[in-house]
């Protein structure tokens, strides 16, 4: 007789996880305005000795969206987008649709960064930007064989 009653499908998810699912189905159904921040990936590598690279995605944003700043070595990306819909319909329905979108990072740059020629670009939604490094010169130590060291 139990197996006459029918149980719900949960697809592997846990109660929290579907309370979680039914949570975010409810919001998204009031059309309230949503706000999101987020810590982007970043990705730093070096293409040659001389310049570091910082890449990081930034879909939906353009340049007008980002702002780069660098103060005291420190590498300063921040994005930010504000969207606003409105449908009007004559007969008393009105509705706002709001959304804003930000992200920041803050990197370290190297004592020998350049930061008078750090260039930016963005293709595609990712952010790609390059800091010229100076990178001294190694010097060079002679190896002295034992024998020439005297002895008092």
């Amino acid at each position: 007789m139990a197996n006459l009653i029918r149980q719900p499908a949960n697809l592997g998810l846990s109660t929290f996880e579907e309370i979680d699912n039914i949570f975010d189905k409810m919001v998204r159904s009031l059309a309230l305005p949503s706000t999101s921040f987020n810590l982007p990936t970043v990705d730093i590598y070096s293409e040659d000795d001389n310049h570091m690279v910082v890449e990081m995605p930034a879909p939906g944003f353009n340049e007008d969206n980002i702002d780069i700043s660098v103060h005291d070595n420190i590498l300063e990306v921040r994005g930010q987008i504000s969207e606003k819909d409105t449908e009007k319909d004559y007969k008393r329905s009105y509705m706002v649709r709001e959304r804003t979108s930000s992200f920041a990072r803050r990197i370290v740059l190297p004592e020998s960064a350049n930061t008078d020629y750090i260039t930016a670009e963005l293709d595609k939604g990712l952010l790609k930007i390059t800091v010229p490094v100076e990178r001294p010169k190694a010097k060079q130590i002679k190896v002295q064989s034992g024998k020439t060291l005297k002895k008092n």
